[in-house]
């Protein structure tokens, strides 16, 4: 008599992980992203000062002119933020493709 394959409810919660939200994060460096740190921007808007006012996850926050940019493997703006103890939040990683 055969056993029923057990294997199966596994296959099925792996299945589940990998969401695309899951598989978003695959590319995010460790240094930026600490599973749900990072995200793409919704809103970009680039400021006269060279500044950028970046909306992610319903989070508005101002990066300035002289922040390090990485490349963005999909060409758009993605941000990585943090909260700094109750003070709001930080950006610790921005990605941007060319012309962003």
């Amino acid at each position: 008599m055969r056993r029923p394959l057990r294997i199966w409810p596994a296959v099925l919660a792996s299945l589940l992980v990998a969401s695309p939200v899951a598989r978003a994060h695959q590319w995010y460096p460790l240094a930026c992203c600490g599973g749900e740190d990072c995200g793409p921007a919704d809103i970009v808007i680039r400021r006269d000062d060279g500044s950028y006012l970046v909306t992610a996850r319903g989070i508005s926050l101002e990066i300035p002119e002289e922040f390090y940019w990485r490349p963005s493997p999909d060409g758009q703006v993605h941000v990585c933020v943090r909260p700094i103890g109750g003070m709001g939040m930080m950006v610790v990683c921005a990605f941007r493709g060319p012309g962003a």
